[in-house]
């Protein structure tokens, strides 16, 4: 390397009989770094690594400490300071020599009990204490005495040093000077890293460059498996090993070998394997480690050093390629790579424009430490323990550790992973290796991660949504609640001025009852669909319950749309008829529908039979799977999209959300939600189907301000479902304490939770109209001041939810998948549109035959403790600089921060 000879005084006069000037390895460029710029100075040394020796027999520490001087004489490269050149390049000088550091500690006179916690105490005291890279040299020795014939010998290092491959090279050496008392020319002379440093000057970089560059062509995002936020202290790691059976390890290394692969070639695959089922990602990248030592290089196998090398393996899975196949190519896209092996990551990295590829890294150990190989014949001493404390910078590591019983060995940042999270990967990898060594030829697009423990689990909660539930057709639901309470006041209206008008349920039934039979004699029944052109009122909630009684499907549309949209819905579902009050009839030539339109006001029918309409009235039973209504959502065309709905659904609904939200007779529900939605028509079902009573008011009295807070109060409303944006835009205290509070519709944040849920059962529900208003329900959200994103629940009775890959595989809890809903809510479908309605009402695989599940295009996770999260819309996420985002989850947090009351994100 070229050094000047201004730079050569200034080394020679910081180190006196300097003998030599180096430059970095790769991976030493990178360890400095981060020695020199990743931390507090009081913080854990992730790069202190300690060899731990018990010895048995007569010790002696002088031989000891001289074969430790002798080894530093061989190998020059052990006396190295690391420094920093004028031009800012670091080097790695040689003194002509360096004392060794050596402490002796006695610990006889403990007694036994507290003899090996004092020693780890000793040992923890040694670790903790951060080497100086400019202080050569990077390494001491501790002997601890713990009997006549029992010592421990303790020898720390800094990584800068050496790597793992290097340590069974060190020691041996070590112990063989021992042997001769420290006599160096006992041995012979060793390879020296030297001639490794110069055999890297000699690459061709620019040819590596391209190697990689073409390796990595196209990965526009890293594989990131650790939470957002975690990882960015240093600490030191758990760790958590997983050994697999002689028989699995047998198998394997029998599979491998008849395929002409190599058992890191498995282990490799397997993790990339993992890797996507846990990031949802078929593009992935993870570290690995390389010896780095070159097979043209004479005596490479002999030298110490740093030679290893921190290098991505990338994989892109194909869902239909066999999984034999694809560790095939993974080989031969390795083997393709390995002339190239010497270009360090931060030049590979700045290749792909990617500011990091990868969080987790895998090291196939071929260098175990056994004691067995420290023989010390003559001496009267021998090794019957050698272990290694060692630590990785990454978030998590594993560390494949061969031997009969090939070990997984995982070390993990506690504040990144849980130790049951590291243990359930091991599980999960187990259970790839066994998958892949018996089921070769399955498609990877069929291999998924979860254990058959968390299977198990997941049916559990699937099936404990199953309730006895009195399935009816609505009317009859209604009849039946109005038949317990006659007297009771089903319906409140708060005029403008003056008193409120109250209907009773007798009344509210008898009126209904008239204009069913009205309808019936207009041939309205099941099948048919009525719409609804009405504002909030009490002739809209006539309307709806006489349609629902006639056997018909109600149509609700809201006066207030566009007379563009008014128009398309009609023509769209081509109802048989329509029913407006005398305000909207005049809006029906604006609209320019020839569709037969009846004005309501007040009884218009009380000549009609005041009895609740039997299949004996209507033109064909009304059954659980006739239409119960019809609501037009968004379209992703631009046009809104029909979903009709059944009975079926309806009675399932009602009987969750009375019980989840504590709804008993005395209740009062505020009707919120405009009539098109149908968060309308759940707000009906709660008061009406319970024994209590549904608030209605003009749509200028629900606008969030002093208008909703007044009748709120004044109305004495219990019940209230309100979304999260309105929610945002209240005073504090305006809505009454004690009240049960249902956020839905949207994201709600955690701001919201901690302002509204003390003093109040407020409950976070999610649900598209496909799946009958409600698909889950929370529990009780507490103030309790988690940054969390409140979870959106669990599956309402009769209901399943399943988090999904894009194979329509299981997604193992935590890890981001699209939400699928299957159960009795499910609607029949979209009005007019089989085509869409086959593409998202499709065969459940996980459910009873013939059953169907909806696609709903949200993203989800599904939590440790069954409840799901939400996380964005599927057809909603971007990538900004190679990372997808979610702007859901993003505008959840920036709302969460204090001074937001709102947050929208826009790319």
């Amino acid at each position: 390397m070229e050094v000047t000879q201004g730079e050569i005084e200034v080394l020679e006069s910081a180190y006196p009989g300097l003998v030599d000037v180096l430059p970095l390895s790769p991976l030493q460029e990178g360890l400095h770094f981060h020695t020199v710029y990743g931390g507090e100075s009081d913080a854990p040394d992730l790069y202190a690594i300690q060899l731990v020796f018990d010895l048995e027999g007569d010790f002696d520490a002088t031989a000891m400490r001289a074969a430790a001087r002798t080894l530093l004489e061989r190998r020059p490269n052990l006396r190295a300071a690391f420094v920093h050149q004028e031009s800012g390049r670091p080097v790695q000088v040689i003194p002509a020599s360096a004392e060794v550091p050596w402490q002796d500690v006695d610990l006889t006179g403990y007694d036994e009990a507290d003899r090996e916690a004092e020693a780890a105490r000793v040992l923890d005291e040694d670790r903790a204490r951060r080497f100086d890279p400019a202080a050569p040299p990077l390494l001491r020795f501790t002997a601890i005495r713990l009997g006549d014939r029992r010592h421990r010998l303790v020898l720390t290092n800094h990584h800068l040093l050496w790597d793992g491959w290097s340590v069974p090279i060190a020691v041996r050496e070590l112990f063989e000077l021992y042997a001769h008392r420290g006599d160096g020319f006992a041995l012979p002379e060793p390879p020296q890293f030297r001639d490794h440093l110069e055999w890297l000057s000699r690459q061709d970089r620019a040819a590596a460059g391209t190697a990689w560059r073409e390796a990595l062509a196209g990965l526009d995002e890293p594989t990131l498996l650790a939470p957002a936020g975690s990882g960015d202290l240093p600490t030191t790691p758990e760790r958590h090993s997983v050994r697999l059976s002689e028989e699995l390890t047998a198998t394997l290394h029998a599979w491998a070998r008849s395929r002409g692969l190599t058992v890191n070639t498995l282990l490799q695959g397997a993790w990339a394997l993992l890797l996507a089922r846990l990031t949802g990602r078929d593009d992935v990248v993870f570290g690995a480690t390389v010896s780095g030592r070159p097979a043209d290089l004479p005596g490479a196998e002999g030298m110490v050093g740093l030679f290893s090398n921190t290098l991505p393996v990338r994989l892109v899975l194909d869902p239909a390629e066999p999984l034999a196949d694809l560790l095939a190519r993974l080989q031969d896209e390795q083997a393709g790579l390995m002339e190239h092996q010497h270009v360090g990551l931060s030049e590979v990295t700045a290749s792909t424009g990617l500011g990091e590829l990868f969080d987790t890294l895998l090291v196939f150990e071929n260098y175990p430490l056994d004691p067995g190989v420290l023989d010390l014949p003559g001496t009267g001493l021998r090794a019957v323990d050698a272990r290694v404390r060692d630590a990785a910078h990454y978030p998590l590591s594993l560390a494949v550790v061969p031997g009969t019983r090939l070990e997984l060995r995982f070390d993990h940042r506690p504040d990144a992973f849980t130790a049951a999270g590291t243990e359930l990967l091991g599980a999960r990898l187990r259970g790839l290796l066994e998958l892949i060594v018996t089921e070769p030829g399955r498609p990877v697009g069929r291999v998924g991660v979860i254990t058959a423990e968390e299977t198990d689990r997941l049916r559990t909660e699937w099936d404990s949504t199953t309730r006895d539930v009195r399935f009816d057709v609505f009317p009859e639901l209604f009849q039946a609640q109005a038949a317990r309470t006659p007297d009771a006041t089903a319906v409140v209206y708060d005029e403008t001025e003056g008193p409120s008008t109250d209907l009773t349920y007798a009344e509210l039934d008898e009126r209904a009852n008239h204009l069913a039979h009205l309808l019936i004699a207009r041939n309205i029944g099941p099948e048919s669909v009525v719409g609804l052109l009405l504002p909030r009122s009490i002739d809209q909630v006539v309307a709806v319950l006489a349609v629902s009684k006639a056997g018909g499907a109600f149509l609700p549309i809201d006066p207030e749309y566009p007379a563009e949209r008014i128009a398309y819905v009609i023509g769209d579902a081509r109802p048989a008829l329509l029913l407006v009050d005398r305000d909207t009839a005049h809006r029906l030539p604006e609209i320019g529908t020839g569709t037969a339109a009846l004005v309501l006001g007040g009884d218009i029918a009380p000549e009609r039979p005041g009895h609740s309409p039997t299949d004996a009235d209507r033109h064909a039973p009304l059954t659980l799977d006739s239409p119960a209504y019809v609501i037009y959502t968004s379209g992703s065309t631009g046009n809104p999209k029909g979903v009709l709905v059944t009975h079926r659904g309806v009675a399932n609904l009602a009987g969750s959300q009375i019980e989840r939200f504590a709804v008993h007779e005395g209740s009062r529900i505020l009707q919120f939600a405009s009539p098109s939605f149908d968060a309308a028509f759940s707000e009906l079902c709660l008061a009406l189907l319970s024994g209590s009573a549904l608030v209605l008011a003009p749509a200028d009295r629900l606008l969030p301000g002093r208008s909703l807070t007044e009748l709120t109060h004044r109305r004495r409303v219990t019940h209230a479902t309100i979304p999260p944006a309105a929610l945002a835009a209240l005073d504090e205290d305006g809505l009454p304490p004690g009240m049960v509070l249902t956020v839905a519709g949207e994201a709600c944040s955690p701001t919201l939770v901690e302002r509204w849920s003390r003093d109040r059962r407020m409950i976070n529900a999610y649900g598209p109209t496909e799946t009958t208003v409600c698909a889950t329900m929370s529990d009780p959200l507490s103030a309790d001041g988690s940054p969390s994103v409140p979870p959106i629940g669990r599956a309402v009775w009769n209901t399943r939810v399943y988090v999904l890959d894009g194979a329509l595989g299981l997604v193992a809890p935590g890890v981001a998948g699209e939400l699928y809903v299957s159960g009795v809510g499910l609607a029949r479908g979209y009005v007019g549109r089989a085509g869409l309605t086959g593409s998202r009402f499709v065969a459940d695989p996980y459910g009873p035959a013939g059953s169907r599940m909806y696609r709903t295009g949200d993203v989800v996770r599904l939590l440790a403790d069954g409840q799901v999260e939400f996380v964005g819309r599927a057809d909603d996420q971007v990538k900004i600089r190679g990372f997808r985002v979610e702007p859901g989850e993003v505008s959840a947090v920036v709302a969460g921060c204090a001074g937001v009351a709102q947050a929208a994100v826009v790319v």
